[in-house]
């Protein structure tokens, strides 16, 4: 029984004679739909967005062991946002510190969360950057032409580690002065 008009959109009609089971097993079916149907080659900023998002050529042996890099920078931006919270409410005298940071606890809105988000975060910090570290040492990224960036590397880790020493006898308590006995 034929009928004068077809019900099946237009967009999709050359799709329709594909078998279903090449439309589940073929990852790229629906880059191809967007590439042969929507054109998104002929308009400037879709063709963009498509090389960035869609079709962005990657190497091969791309792990996730890559992405320590960016997972530090994550961690130190969480550091840097609650440092500046917790900043806000933290007296800098020898003989306020303290109590500073108890206020900070008990008294401010979410003083607690901030405090162990900032606490917990510099552990993290450590150890994905210490993830990264050894990537770098597996994957032999010390060796020439990256020994000066290798360098900087870990100027930015001793200084990393001077900061984080600084961050932690900042409360100037009683356990400080235990722990650095």
């Amino acid at each position: 029984m034929s009928s004068s008009y077809d019900l099946r959109p237009s967009i999709f009609g050359k799709f329709i004679n594909l078998n279903y089971s090449n439309k589940q097993s073929n990852p790229s079916f629906m880059s191809f739909f967007v590439i042969k149907t929507l054109r998104w080659g002929k308009n400037y900023l879709l063709s963009i967005l498509d090389g960035h998002l869609i079709h962005y050529p990657s190497p091969l042996n791309l792990t996730y062991a890559w992405s320590f890099g960016s997972s530090a920078g994550i961690c130190l931006v969480i550091q840097i946002l609650s440092g500046i919270f917790l900043a806000m409410h933290y007296t800098p005298h020898i003989d306020l510190a303290f109590s500073s940071v108890e206020h900070i606890m008990r008294d401010v809105n979410n003083g607690w969360l901030i405090r162990y988000i900032h606490a917990n975060g510099a552990s993290m910090f450590f150890i994905v950057v210490y993830c990264h570290i050894f990537r770098g040492l597996y994957y032999g990224s010390y060796m020439q032409p990256r020994q000066l960036l290798w360098c900087s590397g870990v100027l930015i880790f001793i200084l990393m580690m001077g900061t984080a020493f600084m961050g932690y006898v900042l409360p100037w308590g009683q356990w400080v002065f235990e722990v650095l006995q």
